[in-house]
């Protein structure tokens, strides 16, 4: 063995095996043989089982010299893949050669070469272009300003209008910049090594296994790593990978006559993993991490340290995206052997568990879909886990344990859920060489060993011609608990059915006896039911001393929709697994027969109903592992659902004392979320739509949480309550527990059903909605919202990037990052894939994209003809006004998507500065007296044209939203431009054509002044895209509002004092009350004259001057009149209007303002959710509307900004959702006596232990007969 690994010119002597991502094809290769080996297993499957010895296999030959052009001096291995059947029988293989550089290339750039001087720039130079960018917009204003107030004549040059009115515009698209600036900043040695070649290369050949024939190969240079072949879904092609320790490179290759290369993408290595790499800086460990990282097109990451609580990663290399992030937690007492290796693991075929061991005798079970634990099982006879497979379509999981003194064995754990689910493997029964034991002692590389779609293959012997071995599906021979019919008791006794089976109207005589001749156990059978009875004494006497529930217990029941035609035989497969189930169906069929006439029968089907619970509860409070595996491999929740089990339910969320289970002992959570029925293994089998008297259409893609949302209405809606509540507290640890909440927001939103409110308004003011941790190992966020008075919001690095494209995500510093939180919703704004555009890259296509594209720019895009749930939920949410958006979460989800929805909407609002740009210069021209201009037919077209455009776009808004559209705002859009184009055209008539219409020149004086000042109002509104001037027009809006009441108070006071002061002064004639003049004494030297002044005019002369000189009492001198009742009445009326009132003012809008800007921000949103909303249901291309999409939304906590929803949710902390319901349901007390159920189960499980076993059954063998599930 030694000398087979020693070292030699081509790597270690050593065959290394690979398997097609569909299991079909395996091959072989060592490179000091020359020659590769692929077969057909499954052919061969067929020949076998047809007795023909003939083998579907083909060899390449290799030959090294001609392998490279230069040998590298430094190869470390090599890497085989093998795809699936791509076109009849032909295929691909790839060989990769593996160097040093290829898996540790820090020391491949040296200092002050070329190559590192030119990667440098070409990372620093995206930088310095952005900052030169900065310089345009303060150029472009210091040159406006200039001209502007330079040029003596700026009617006679627009430009300075155009660039004057820019300005602001470009001011506020500063910030922008400098925010784009800021993220670039960061470090680039990923990047930089990315852009590096190795001396490794890769060599793909085409074969044919019915014509034994293969191509001379292509070679792809410069790049060497571990290679895979994707799961293949397209004829005629297939997608390689090549994974090395800085960025995987993908490769699409199209299979004609010859191999092409079309295409290939490369993308950065997720940054956790190429720090680890980097850490590790040995070529050869970070090869072996490599390989046990990859499975399929899977690459999971493994966060090791010494914390007890760390993360593992997965990616779809195929999507690019992160599947989810899945917590693990070490035993205390656990020593770390090697922290330069991941975690051993395995994903089902169809990709719906994951199993993770980190190398010592626990295993892991997760759900993919939502990253959460569902059970960890200690093995105590595994010293260390070296390998784990899915088989046997996902039922067992396949284990090599590497004992204490190195030696290997096997192990099974059945994954259904049953008690009796662990069964070692004696080696005789694998009929595996020696060879094959002694390899995987020394494997280091999976050189041995290969897995794909529920398949293991080893390698046997490389001396032999069958050179590797695939282990067949193994079966478990698992005896029976059921009546022996040697031993059958003939003496029967009669009962009468409806003291058994009170749910059947029929009235018969059934018998029952004792079950093989043991006087514990009573088995009776009816019309449609299966009964077992134990007796709570040691025995029962007789027949007769059985009372039902009096002194029995029920251990088992089968409740047949239908009748039996033949007496049925009592038999128990899979121990628990099948009494769980079919207690459960039991339990819809009771439900379903619930409205019973009689009295007596009532009382006797709701004691069935309960011994049924007790069997449930009692098994779950025994074996809560057990049920957690039975519970994701079955729908059992909707069976309980669906018979209204609302103890049971509340249970098993709450445990005994009805409070949620601890976060951070998961053994007491024993229920997970699902997104759909149909991905249970289980789901067909159980025929849940016959039980529960539905169309399989209707639930297969329902869950627990739809489930209970539909058909749960009125009172029995306390079931949505329960999974609400336990699925809101538990998020706290991990977002997956909210996948299935995000789908049944909108419909929870709806105002018309008053419970469903209840719900969502309390669901809002949970500690997830706003208080949620960032617990994900990702450190890298793309900044969506950073601005002042606004929520700072985040999207985490959740997908494989290319080189350039990481620098548009910044590394967050630690000291932030305990301030980051997180939406508790995945996927709130992502769209139902299926509504997805695709457009084929035909000419068709193209051509229809271009037209697309030339219509969007001619006019406004119209609607999408998509239903509601196309969309994502949050556009499908009912949103109130008075809750919604004080949501911390909420405002976060607003402000993530506002980015990509403003960078539309300031396209209208350039349209609209240039619109109103054109009005104001040419009307300042046309209204002039010099109109020797003449007609600019340019800028005349491109104003109508733009008044067009944005009167479409108000037009189509009124025609989708109907009613909703009339708002004040959405008026005053309608009317700024209607009025401006109706205005302008009004101009050019008279002023230009010298058309006589009626109208005179004052009156289009006046009509332009009024246009004028409104679409500057217009202009103003428009720049609400800005959260800066958003804000303060919102905040003036809400003053406004709240003064409006104090201003009509106090006008209506001054007019009273006005109209009092015209009662007064109005007839100075009756009162002689006239005003003093004033005389002056001229003296010209010889005589003085004297001259009287101009006498005072009456300021109260009519009714409206009176109310005019009230407002502006202070200003108002009244001292020429000699009436000390009118100067009595005008001190009375200065401290009222102008000491009171004023001040007044003053002191109630310095109030208003700090209360108008928190309602400022609320302003903001709503106005915000509305563009959004708008956007987003444009007929847009599908990429524009997910270039910022991320399945996960943070923001960083700000006390100032959510302080409101701080103190409600600290109110409501303690307010659970069902206590809008009256719960005296819940207090049902279930009894039940342990010792003897305890009994029964270990009655139940020694019978198993002393009869079960395991078997080896090849293909050809037949499979023992299963029990089939309500048969």
């Amino acid at each position: 063995m030694t000398e087979d690994l020693e070292n030699g010119s081509y790597g270690e002597k050593i065959t290394y095996v690979s398997i097609s991502p569909d299991g079909s094809l395996i091959a072989t290769f060592n490179p000091y043989k020359s020659c590769i080996s692929i077969e057909n297993v499954l052919e061969n499957e067929k020949n076998d089982k047809a007795m023909d010895s003939r083998t579907v296999k083909t060899t390449i030959e290799v030959d090294n010299n001609q392998f490279f052009d230069k040998k590298p001096q430094n190869i470390l291995g090599w890497s085989l893949a093998v795809s699936d059947i791509i076109d009849n029988d032909a295929g691909l293989v790839a060989i990769s050669c593996i160097t040093d550089d290829d898996m540790n290339q820090e020391e491949t750039i040296e200092e002050g070469s070329f190559q590192k001087a030119y990667l440098r720039l070409s990372s620093i130079n995206i930088r310095e272009i952005h900052y030169s960018l900065l310089h345009i917009p303060i150029e472009i204003v210091s040159y406006c300003t200039n001209l502007f107030f330079i040029d003596p004549n700026p009617v006679s040059n627009p430009l300075p209008y155009v660039l004057f009115i820019g300005i602001p515009f470009l001011i506020l698209a500063l910030p922008e910049f400098f925010y784009v600036s800021k993220i670039l900043r960061g470090d680039s040695k990923q990047y930089q090594l990315s852009r590096t070649y190795s001396k490794g290369m890769i060599r793909l050949f085409k074969f044919s296994l019915n014509k034994n024939c293969y191509d001379n190969g292509t070679s792809i240079f410069h790049l060497g790593g571990v290679v895979t072949f994707l799961k293949s879904f397209k004829k005629n092609s297939a997608t390689l990978v090549c994974t090395n320790c800085v960025k995987i490179k993908k490769f699409k290759i199209k299979l004609r006559k010859n191999i092409s290369v079309s295409k290939s993408n490369t993308y950065l290595l997720p940054e956790n993993l190429f720090k680890k790499l980097e850490n590790i800086k040995d070529a050869k460990i970070n090869w072996k991490y490599i390989l046990k990282s990859r499975y399929q097109e899977f690459l999971m990451i493994d966060t090791n340290d010494h914390q007890k609580i760390k993360n593992i990663e997965i990616y779809n290399i195929n999507t690019l995206q992160l599947v989810n992030v899945f917590h693990r937690h070490r035993e205390e007492d656990f020593l770390i052997s090697n922290d330069n290796e991941p975690g051993i693991f395995s994903i089902s075929t169809d990709s719906r568990l994951f199993a993770y061991s980190y190398g010592d005798n626990i295993i892991t079970i997760y759900l993919m879909e939502s990253g959460l634990e569902v059970v960890s099982k200690k093995f105590n006879d595994i010293c260390e886990i070296i390998f784990l497979e899915f088989i046997d379509d996902d039922k067992k999981l396949f284990i090599i344990e590497q004992g204490k003194g190195g030696d290997v064995k096997f192990h099974i754990w059945l994954m259904s859920g049953c008690l009796n689910d662990y069964f070692p493997i004696p080696k005789d029964d694998i009929t595996l060489s020696d060879n094959i034991f002694t390899l995987l002692k020394y494997d280091e590389h999976y050189y041995t060993i290969a897995k794909a779609n529920g398949k293991v293959v080893f390698l046997n012997d490389k001396d032999n011609e069958n050179q590797f071995k695939v282990i067949p599906e193994m079966f478990i021979n698992m005896d029976t608990f059921d009546e022996n019919n040697s031993i059958i008791d003939k003496h029967e006794h009669i009962y009468y059915s409806h003291d058994i089976e009170p749910w059947n109207d029929k009235a018969e005589y059934i018998s029952g006896r004792f079950l093989n001749n043991d006087k514990k156990f009573l088995l009776i059978i009816g019309q449609n039911s299966i009964q077992l009875w134990k007796s709570k004494s040691q025995n029962f006497k007789d027949f007769e001393d059985f009372k039902s529930f009096e002194n029995s217990d029920l251990v088992y029941i089968f409740i047949s929709n239908i009748p039996f035609e033949s007496r049925p035989k009592f038999q128990i497969k899979n121990d628990m697994t099948t009494i769980i189930i079919h207690a459960c169906k039991s339990l819809a069929y009771l439900y379903n027969h619930r409205h019973i006439r009689r009295v007596d029968s009532k009382e006797k089907h709701q004691k069935f109903v309960s011994g049924i619970k007790n069997i449930i509860k009692d098994f779950i409070r025994k074996y809560p592992d057990n049920w957690k595996l039975m519970e994701v491999q079955y729908p059992l929740m909707a069976y309980l659902i669906y018979s209204r089990s609302f103890s049971l339910i509340k249970y098993i969320l709450f445990g005994t004392n009805g409070q949620t289970s601890s976060q951070e002992k998961n053994t007491e959570l024993l229920h997970r979320p699902q997104k759909n029925y149909v991905s249970y293994p289980y789901y067909h089998e159980l025929r849940l739509y016959d039980d529960f008297k539905l169309e399989d259409e209707d639930l297969i893609s329902t869950n627990d949480l739809e489930f209970a949302l539909k058909y749960c209405k009125d009172r029995d809606a306390v079931i949505l309550a329960y999974l609400l509540e336990y699925y809101s507290e538990n998020s706290m640890t991990h977002i997956g527990w909210m996948i299935n909440v995000t789908k049944i927001l909108p419909e929870l939103s709806l105002s018309n059903h008053d419970y469903y409110a209840n719900y969502m308004d309390l669901l809002l003011y949970k500690p997830c909605f706003g208080e949620m941790k960032y617990n994900f190992p990702i450190k890298r966020f793309k900044e969506l919202s950073v601005h002042q008075d606004a929520i700072k919001v985040y999207m985490p690095l959740t997908r494989l990037l290319s080189p350039k494209e990481i620098f548009g995500y910044k590394r967050m510093r630690n000291n932030i990052l305990p301030d980051i939180y997180m939406v508790p919703l995945s996927n709130f704004t992502s769209y139902n894939p299926k509504a997805k555009e695709k457009t084929k890259k035909t000419l068709i296509g193209t051509s229809i994209a271009s037209l697309r594209c030339l219509r969007s720019i001619l006019i406004p895009p119209y609607y999408r003809d998509l239903n509601a749930k196309d969309f994502s939920p949050f556009l499908q949410i009912e949103k109130n006004e008075n809750e919604f958006f004080n949501i911390p979460s909420m405002g976060a989800t607003i402000n993530s998507r506002w980015r990509q929805a403003m960078k539309y909407w300031v396209g209208p609002l350039g349209l609209y500065i240039v619109f109103l740009i054109i009005f104001s210069t040419l009307s300042q021209i046309y209204l002039s007296d010099n109109l020797n201009y003449g007609l600019n037919i340019t800028m005349i077209v491109i104003f109508y044209y733009i008044g067009t455009y944005l009167l479409l776009i108000e037009l189509m808004q009124m025609v989708k939203y109907r009613s909703k559209y009339f708002t004040i705002f959405n008026m005053l859009d309608l009317c700024s431009i209607f009025l401006g184009i109706i205005v302008f055209t009004l101009i050019l008539l008279v002023r230009v054509f010298d058309k006589a219409i009626g109208i005179s020149n004052e009156t289009i004086i006046v009509l332009t002044t009024i246009t004028i000042l409104l679409l500057w109002v217009e202009l103003l509104l428009w720049f609400r895209l800005f959260s800066v001037i958003a804000i303060n027009i919102f905040i003036f809006g809400n003053i406004l509002k709240k003064i409006i009441p104090f201003f009509a108070f106090m006008f209506i006071l001054i007019i009273g004092f006005g109209h009092s002061m015209f009662i007064l002064l109005g007839h100075p004639s009756l009162l002689d009350v006239y005003p003093s003049t004033s005389t002056f004494t001229l003296d010209n030297g010889t005589e003085n004259l004297t001259l009287t002044g101009p006498s005072q005019d009456n300021p109260f002369d009519t009714i409206w001057d009176s109310i005019l000189s009230m407002y502006y009492m202070n200003t108002i001198d009244l001292n020429n009149y000699n009436y000390w009742q009118l100067k009595l009445f005008a001190l009375v009326a200065n401290i009222v209007v102008v000491l009171v009132l004023f001040n007044m003012i003053i002191a109630l809008m310095n109030d208003t303002f700090n209360n108008a800007k928190e309602a400022g921000n609320h302003g903001l949103l709503m106005y915000r959710a509305e563009l959004i909303n708008d956007f987003e249901r444009l007929d847009i291309s599908y990429h524009s509307l997910t270039f910022y999409n991320s399945p996960y939304i943070c923001f960083h906590q700000d006390p100032e900004l959510m302080k409101k929803w701080m103190k409600k949710s600290q109110e409501f902390r303690e307010t659970k959702l069902y206590s809008w319901f009256n719960e005296s349901v819940d207090k049902e007390i279930i009894t039940y006596d342990n010792e003897d159920i305890k009994s029964w189960y270990e009655a139940l499980i020694m019978n198993n232990e002393n009869q079960d076993s395991l078997s080896i059954i090849s293909s050809s063998s037949s499979a023992p007969d299963l029990m089939i599930l309500g048969s």
